[in-house]
């Protein structure tokens, strides 16, 4: 992967600019059998992305959507690495930072689905070593970020390069994180407690973390390109990751190894598996019904007030449509996956740089013309 120094990329025009690939470089996969009800909306997207990719503001990006449980549109823009000039295709995988939480919340409520835990359950239950028992934090507390517990050391660890071969090790270095209020008091973001919430999935399930996610997640979603992002191997498919360079265009990221955070935030894939995720999560089959309610329910505090929190994603009202979504961010990555429950849509867009604007308008753009595409 990158080495850790950072190298100006000198392209034709500016520094390290995101020149566009060769239009037929791009991959796309449209595997309805009414194609032509959304070609409208795709034209519309493609020509939003592009436009994205041709202003330079990120290198690569990939989307994918589906409608009623199938993958309608895939397909990648501009490059996956700028030196070498590989475009980015249907089959890049991109980091997908936060998004990795809302796989891992995934698997947690389909453990409880087994009857392997309980999310109101104690975390000491299922790790007895944790530091603080009988204060009240919860696996559903630790999932909608009411855990009480400070990030202080996940984020002191953002972009280190050491190397954790397990979970269970990666909470070895986390256990000690503070608790800063009581659990349900107040909600705040957080990352490393994921890893602890990854912990007691291992725990209840009786296996590695990445096993659970494959038989509870992947498999049953069809996710085939999702991995862990770790630096030391070859990866296929791989994206390369970027920075805005100063003075215009972008320059390589740093190496770093997300691997004490890989509940949380640790996870390659591509945008299509994202799509195929989030279809899998509106149907039977992953989750029961009550599964799904656990899942994409808003977690209120302790005393009632309402929170934009359910686990391992966040609620709100978009313009009168249910949506459930979570960003994800990082070295090199601006991610977001969006599910309209009451819809059946489901849109992954994914780039390799942290300032790429693939959500706000450019997501606005793509979601109104599927919209607008199912009411005719």
């Amino acid at each position: 992967m990158l080495p850790a120094l950072l190298l100006l990329l000198t392209l034709t025009g500016p520094a390290g600019a995101a020149q566009a690939p060769p239009a037929a470089a791009a991959a796309e996969s449209v595997r309805a059998a009414d194609t032509d009800r959304w070609q409208p909306a795709i034209e519309r997207g493609r020509t939003t992305l592009q436009g994205m990719i041709d202003r330079g503001e990120a290198p690569g990006c990939s989307v994918a959507v589906a409608v009623g449980g199938q993958v309608v549109w895939s397909e990648g823009f501009g490059w996956a690495d700028l030196e070498q000039r590989v475009p980015a295709t249907a089959a890049t995988r991109f980091g997908i930072g936060s998004i990795s939480k809302s796989l891992t919340a995934a698997g947690l409520v389909a453990l409880a689905d087994a009857g392997l835990l309980d999310l109101d359950a104690p975390v000491e239950r299922y790790v007895p070593a944790f530091p603080y028992p009988g204060r009240g934090v919860t696996l559903r507390r630790i999932a909608s970020h009411q855990s009480g517990l400070a990030d202080e050391i996940a984020t002191r660890l953002h972009s280190t390069t050491e190397h954790f071969a397990t979970v269970e090790a990666a909470y070895a270095t986390l256990r000690e994180e503070r608790l800063v209020c009581k659990p349900g008091s107040r909600a705040e973001y957080a990352t490393g407690s994921y890893t602890l919430l990854g912990r007691a999935m291992e725990a209840a399930a009786e296996r590695g973390f990445v096993e659970v996610l494959q038989q509870r997640v992947f498999a049953p979603a069809g996710m085939t390109g999702v991995i862990a992002n770790d630096p030391r191997r070859l990866i296929p498919g791989r994206t390369r990751f970027y920075l805005d360079a100063e003075g215009g265009g972008f320059e390589n990221a740093p190496t770093y190894d997300p691997s004490h955070k890989l509940p949380g935030a640790g996870f390659l894939t591509t945008a299509e598996d994202l799509a195929r995720f989030g279809a899998a999560l509106l149907r039977p089959g992953m989750l029961s019904e009550r599964g799904r309610a656990e899942l994409f329910g808003p977690v209120p505090l302790a005393d009632g007030t309402a929170t934009e929190f359910a686990l391992g994603f966040r609620a709100k009202d978009d313009d009168g449509h249910r949506l459930l979504h979570q960003p994800g961010g990082g070295i090199g990555i601006s991610a977001w996956l969006f599910v309209y429950p009451d819809d059946d849509l489901v849109v992954a867009l994914l780039s390799n740089v942290p300032t790429g604007p693939v959500g706000g308008a450019t997501r606005r753009a793509i979601t109104d013309a599927f919209f607008a595409a199912m009411s005719e």
